[in-house]
């Protein structure tokens, strides 16, 4: 070997070892910084490769892509159970604990136990402020409870804003740092800060949206979602809201692939992840919550309702004027049995008392005077108007009934019979028309129309309906534009909705006349309603409100439940008594300010079996409030704890593959401390090896 090729060879080692000491004083100034993987040092003899004498070093990034992207996915579960376990965690929290007090829940037994201590002494003003008090903080409460359960919805919709908008921050940097370590590829130059930031970001990525990434042939990464969707290579995809999405609140995410211009649905295309999380939470779990907890509040105003609506103040109001129902003059009675309607003076002796039999299509009254309906509400009305003589008024408009009394001094009192009760969709006769309610609310709160496939809808042809077929996720999965036909019956109606829906879903009408959109699709969560232009009749309701269809009024009838302004205002108007209408003569006195059954009807109406609907993830089932009110406390817990133990196995995966990822690809300081040991003893013995050369060049050269 001549003295130059001993120089080279010495030159070339102390420069590989000199590399080698860079990157092991990288790796290990690295040791606790995230996304980072360890410099591996690779030496090459020069002759193994063909080239000349001396040694080549090569130096890689330890990167397990099987650990990077188990882990991966690991990361997006975590952060779909967590932010999920989060807000069912506080949602529960916010029914809280039915035997606390102060909870939602709480309220109930003070409100309906407070109308059994009045009933010992009805005529006191205390006792009944203290039973509208206790009944106020109820209804407050469950507005309350109600209105923090929107809030966690608009705060999930918030932070899914929130993670889009770092979602296309982190996009946009990973693809500029391909641009970055293409560069440094072809010139030969290092690339290993770029490369670690990129993955710190792709980690950080990866929480928010499931991705599954490839190395690219010059460097760098290109990502996908789990099935395929590009979202970056040498550009970025951008992800926002749904241009498209008019009136909805909560407009579903959508995605332009790069260099694309056209919005892709992207939320089908999620199967973990942070954003997969919000939506879920967003579109299906609170949305659950909220229409399970409408359906209680509505209970519980339905049975108060329910109670008071067969109960009368005394004196007796000089006029009862009912609630919008919704329902037309040309709608069918759909009336059984019997019902009193009377006219009381101020004392509570019958004046006129009037038997209305619905099977019969008669009104008979106290003087055995019979007027005879036909099977319409208009009809009726007219009969009942003709009945009351000179001593009341009936009038039916708006989709409101009001009977009231001629003379001032008068009262009007309603109360089915005893034996044979009126009925229509399960509800009597003066509270299918809210003739006398306790809670009042802004629309209808029970969606027992009593309508039947005879009756006419009501509705103008050329009104449109937007439904929306939402996955089991409550991503909308498809819209379908919906215009009200020739037809005018609510058979034909149906049967022209069922056709609009055909593969997704189809109407049921049942026997108390709720309307109910049933899917027919494995795939398919449910049938909401987003937009609605119809309107019945003279009613100003709509279509979607009659039936309280979709997930927006079914769940805000818990909100602005309010007792009934002029009871609120004068606690005398509160239905204390019972009238005994059956068989009454006229002078009978059937009503005393005594008498307290009427506020034991309204205690006993908690704990009184009704039926509820089927919402969010309770069944429908007959039960008392109280008992749905433990149920769906029950229920939530439930969901939530579900919730906590997915997000513990879920980290129980990731800290495992974490563990495994860190052992292979993380810096080891004991490793690191022998490799440099080793390297700065290489780095000495080349440079004696050069010295070495150098005094034998010196020798040679003084035997010249």
């Amino acid at each position: 070997m001549s003295i130059q090729q001993i120089m080279s060879t010495g030159l070339s080692a102390l420069a590989a070892n000199q590399q080698a000491l860079k990157a092991t004083s990288t790796n290990v100034a690295n040791v606790n910084t995230a996304g980072y993987a360890r410099l591996d040092v690779q030496f090459t003899s020069r002759t193994a490769t063909g080239g000349l004498t001396g040694v080549e070093i090569n130096i890689n990034r330890v990167a397990n892509t099987y650990l990077a992207a188990a882990e991966m996915r690991g990361a997006s579960d975590v952060a779909s159970a967590d932010v999920m376990a989060q807000f069912m965690d506080r949602a529960q929290g916010l029914l809280g604990d039915p035997s606390d007090s102060s909870s939602v829940f709480g309220t109930l037994d003070p409100a309906f136990s407070s109308f059994g201590a009045l009933a010992v002494d009805p005529a006191s003003a205390l006792r009944r402020s203290g039973s509208l008090s206790d009944l106020q903080t109820m209804l407050s409460q469950l507005d309350t409870t109600a209105g923090e359960i929107s809030a966690l919805r608009d705060e999930s919709h918030s932070r899914i804003v929130s993670a889009v908008e770092e979602a296309n921050a982190l996009m946009g940097g990973i693809a500029k740092l391909n641009a970055s370590i293409q560069r440094s590829t072809i010139a030969g130059v290092s690339s290993s800060d770029a490369e670690t930031e990129q993955q710190r970001m792709v980690d950080r990525l990866s929480e928010i949206v499931d991705i599954r990434t490839q190395t690219r042939a010059l460097g760098g990464v290109e990502i996908r979602t789990t099935d395929g969707l590009l979202l970056v290579d040498v550009d970025a995809a951008t992800i926002g809201l749904n241009s498209n999405a008019g009136n909805e609140p909560y407009p579903s995410i959508v995605m332009m692939p790069p260099r694309s211009t056209t919005e892709t649905p992207l939320e089908t295309h999620l199967g973990g992840g942070e954003l997969k999380g919000l939506l879920r939470v967003r579109d299906k779990e609170l949305v659950d919550l909220q229409l399970a907890f409408g359906e209680f509040a509505a209970g519980a105003a339905d049975a108060l309702n329910a109670a008071h609506n067969q109960a009368s103040a005394v004196p007796a109001p000089n006029q009862l004027t009912g609630s919008n129902t919704g329902l037309i003059a040309t709608d069918r009675l759909n009336f059984t049995g019997v019902t009193h309607i009377a006219i009381v003076d101020g004392a509570g002796a019958v004046v006129r008392n009037l038997r209305v039999d619905f099977g019969a299509g008669q009104i008979l009254d106290d003087q055995a005077n019979s007027t005879i309906f036909a099977n319409s509400i208009g009809d009726f009305q007219t009969a009942l108007n003709s009945a009351l003589g000179g001593d009341g008024t009936a009038s039916f408009a708006n989709g409101s009934l009001t009977i009231a009394s001629a003379a001032p001094g008068n009262g009007v009192v309603a109360t089915d019979d005893p034996t044979t009760p009126a009925s229509r969709g399960g509800r009597g006769f003066s509270q299918a028309f809210g003739l006398n309610d306790l809670v009042a609310h802004g629309s209808p709160v029970s969606y027992a129309t009593g309508l039947s496939g005879a009756d006419l809808h009501g509705f103008t042809a050329g009104q449109t309906v937007t439904f929306a077929v939402r996955d089991t996720n409550g991503s909308i999965a498809r819209r379908i534009d919906f215009t009200v036909g020739a037809g005018t019956t609510m058979a034909s109606l149906r049967s022209d909705i069922d056709s609009a829906l055909a593969g997704y879903g189809q109407t049921t009408l049942d026997a108390t006349g709720r309307l109910s959109l049933v899917t027919t699709n494995g795939n398919v969560g449910r049938i909401d309603v987003i937009d609605d232009t119809t309107t019945r009749g003279d009613t100003n309701i709509s279509f979607s409100g009659l039936f309280g269809l979709g997930e927006s009024l079914p769940s805000q009838r818990s909100r602005s439940l309010a007792i009934r302004s002029d009871i609120l205002s004068d606690p005398n108007k509160l239905a204390t008594a019972q009238a005994d209408l059956a068989g009454a003569a006229a002078g009978a006195r059937v009503l005393s300010p005594g008498d307290g059954r009427g506020a034991l009807a309204i205690e006993a109406a908690g704990t009184k079996a009704r039926t509820f609907a089927s919402a969010g993830g309770l069944t429908g089932q007959v039960t008392s409030v109280m008992d749905y009110a433990a149920r769906l406390a029950g229920h939530a817990g439930v969901k939530a704890e579900a919730l906590d133990s997915a997000k513990a196995a879920a980290q129980s995966v990731r800290q495992e593959v974490k563990d495994r990822r860190s052992s292979e690809e993380g810096v080891n300081l004991d490793e690191e401390l022998v490799k440099m040991t080793t390297y700065q003893q290489a780095y000495a013995a080349a440079s004696r090896m050069i010295q070495a050369a150098k005094d034998l060049y010196d020798i040679v050269l003084n035997m010249v």
